[in-house]
């Protein structure tokens, strides 16, 4: 069962960085339009877990500065996202952002958690780890933007890394929150501090030209239907992530996860943005699927 949340964890994945392309595609690129994004995604969230929960949400410390860590984490590379499709490759970032969010976890729980590794699984986490290092090899669309592309990588490489830990620590904590009640606490924190710094974006440059416009295209129904269906899928593979974590070790659950996502992004890439799969991204993707098999043993 760990390994079916697994999959359609990864398959969500690819999903809401293509469709955060594609709102990218739709919009001009601006601060404001970044942040509405993240701010309405974090508002539908909270009110769909809230649903969810039946109102019931609870509290607890523990439960809270978790989800206030996996917030603002997962906030930062989410905008790193939406600013890195617009300099490079969906399937290169989303490489990065993956193997983040694998190397960190794996080695808290070797570490702290005293999870075993085995020589497949070790052999498996080297092929990723030299994947996303052969991927970085190749030249992003614009060279002028390269240094910037790979420094939004490797935020969201880090950002995403603890995004994994502190889920990871609270599915296994004791008095800790459900999985939805949990997941309500990390929107509401997002639509929070996403609405405050989006609030300052709008009394700077309220007055600015053309600054209107930019407002009601963010707020059409188009927008608005696609920032739902992002957030629809991205919640529901989140959720399917922290359920696999109370039972599936993190040095198994986050490489596995790595780098099936890898493989969607870069074949959604593919179907959807006509992003051309090179030879090294047809290296990198095999050597994916490889050390995924490598780490079931």
């Amino acid at each position: 069962m760990g390994f079916l949340w697994i999959s359609l964890a990864a398959l969500a994945v690819g999903g809401q960085f293509s469709l955060s392309k594609v709102y990218k595609n739709k919009l001009p690129s601006s601060n404001y339009g970044d942040l509405f994004y993240n701010f309405a995604m974090g508002l539908f969230s909270a009110m769909l877990f809230a649903v969810v929960c039946l109102g019931k949400v609870g509290f607890t410390a523990f439960s809270f500065w978790l989800a206030a860590g996996v917030a603002l984490c997962s906030t930062l590379y989410t905008l790193c996202g939406l600013k890195a499709v617009t300099y490079g490759k969906l399937a290169v970032f989303t490489a990065f952002l993956m193997l983040g969010g694998m190397i960190f976890p794996t080695v808290y729980g070797v570490l702290f958690l005293k999870e075993q590794m085995s020589a497949f699984k070790i052999a498996g986490v080297v092929l990723l780890i030299a994947s996303m290092i052969f991927s970085a090899t190749e030249k992003t669309e614009e060279k002028k933007n390269t240094a910037v592309f790979y420094i939004l990588c490797l935020i969201a490489f880090v950002s995403n890394g603890f995004v994994s830990i502190f889920s990871k620590a609270h599915q296994i904590g004791e008095g800790a929150l459900n999985t939805f009640q949990f997941s309500f606490w990390q929107s509401a924190i997002i639509a929070v501090v996403v609405g405050v710094l989006l609030a300052v974006n709008v009394l700077c440059n309220r007055k600015k030209e053309g600054y209107s416009l930019l407002i009601r295209k963010s707020v059409s129904a188009k927008s608005l239907g696609l920032i739902a269906l992002t957030t629809v899928i991205m919640r529901a593979g989140s959720v399917l992530l922290l359920l696999a974590a109370k039972t599936v070790p993190a040095s198994y659950l986050y490489p596995a996860t790595t780098g099936i996502s890898i493989f969607v992004a870069a074949i959604m890439g593919r179907l959807f943005f006509k992003e051309k799969i090179s030879k090294i991204n047809f290296v990198c993707i095999l050597a994916d699927i490889v050390a995924v098999v490598l780490m079931v043993f």
